[in-house]
């Protein structure tokens, strides 16, 4: 017969386990039916600035600006700046050498001092005169027309801004397995997002959008690719997700160096998170009282809430019995192992997002200046 408290312990562990799962749950439901959106004709093609931005990337950047020169889109109305910020000299060597013929108007710019990515960009959102800029980073290539479709749907006077679908490369199969996993997922929780109104849970390596939306991105505090969407959102603009347009992004070259990123990226997001959630635009109130709340329960929330009821539900079942309590934790110890050795699948993934976000929040470093993670 199970004892009182072991039973008030064990159904508040389930509760609350609930609550943390509900938004995760939520989407599972409602992303099964999502009708798949492809980019309008583009009517006219408008001169863009892209900007790369480069730290320490050596002949990674010469790759990437080849693939900007292979794009669809008409080279007389494209402008190439690539930002090598530091000034690191194979970078240099390796972007120069690529420009060096360039069938588009290029420049590459190269602060002595390291900036930072956010300071760069706003850097080249003052530099810069056309309304509609790409940044993009070196270690990603595309598709031919990926750059048309961004700014197709850049046409409607309500869109500010729109990132690209991202399909990890290279690496090793548990890391790009594991980032394929999560992304088979979170694309479709963007998708869905920016058919409801807006996401701001962007692929930071290819956004394009209207400097008119987007005039200067928050650069003490969060993610850049997170900062520029809601800077989108809270001023009245559209932020959406373009799963047609595609690019490829090299991957970590190993696991540890992708724990690195996900801790940066998670770190990132949570800092996004808290300073713009006073933030409001009438304009965009769907995705202020519908998106954000749920995404907000998912960021800051939900790692939390994982953590309490495996807690409580242990405690429940020790009281209980001690074999019960010993098999639960045996359980979770498994999933976890599970997850670190196989984390190709989606629930490793999921458990392995949580541990970022758990670390994130545990840690709450608001770091700008990020060591480079080896690709």
């Amino acid at each position: 017969m199970i004892a009182v408290p072991s039973l008030i312990l064990i159904i508040c562990g389930l509760g609350i386990g609930c609550a943390a799962v509900y938004p995760y749950l939520s989407y599972l439901l409602k992303i099964r039916t999502l009708p798949s959106v492809s980019a309008p004709e583009i009517i006219s093609y408008p001169s863009i600035s892209v900007v790369i931005n480069a730290y320490k990337e050596g002949n990674l950047v010469k790759t990437r600006i080849e693939d900007v020169f292979q794009s669809q889109y008409p080279k007389d109305r494209l402008t190439l700046y690539v930002v090598n910020d530091g000034a690191d000299p194979a970078t240099s060597a390796a972007a120069k050498e690529s420009l060096l013929h360039s069938p588009i108007k290029s420049q590459l710019i190269e602060p002595k001092s390291r900036l930072g990515k956010i300071r760069c960009q706003n850097m080249m959102l003052s530099a810069v005169e056309d309304d509609i800029i790409v940044f993009t980073d070196a270690d990603i290539t595309t598709k031919p027309d990926a750059l048309a479709k961004l700014v197709a749907y850049l046409q409607d006077p309500e869109v500010g801004a729109v990132c690209a679908d991202l399909i990890p490369v290279g690496s090793t199969r548990s890391v790009t397995g594991s980032e394929g996993a999560y992304r088979s997922v979170y694309g479709k929780m963007c998708e869905y997002d920016s058919t409801i109104d807006s996401t701001y849970n962007f692929n930071g390596p290819l956004i394009a959008f209207k400097k008119s939306a987007v005039p200067q991105i928050e650069e003490a505090t969060g993610a850049d690719d997170a900062n520029l969407a809601l800077t989108c959102i809270a001023n009245g603009y559209r932020a959406i997700y373009a799963a047609d347009a595609v690019a490829y992004e090299l991957q970590p070259v190993s696991f540890r160096e992708q724990y690195h990123q996900k801790i940066r990226r998670a770190d990132g997001l949570i800092h996004s998170t808290c300073h713009f959630q006073s933030s409001y635009s009438d304009k965009r109130k769907l995705f202020w009282k519908q998106i954000f709340p749920l995404r907000k329960w998912m960021l800051l929330y939900s790692p939390l809430l994982f953590v309490a009821s495996a807690v409580l539900l242990c405690a429940g079942f020790f009281l209980w019995s001690v074999l019960y309590g010993l098999a639960v934790v045996l359980l979770v110890i498994i999933v976890l192992i599970f997850s670190v050795i196989k984390p190709d699948n989606l629930l490793s993934s999921f458990v392995l997002n949580q541990f970022y976000l758990l670390i994130g929040l545990l840690r709450r470093k608001n770091i700008q200046l990020w060591d480079r993670v080896e690709k």
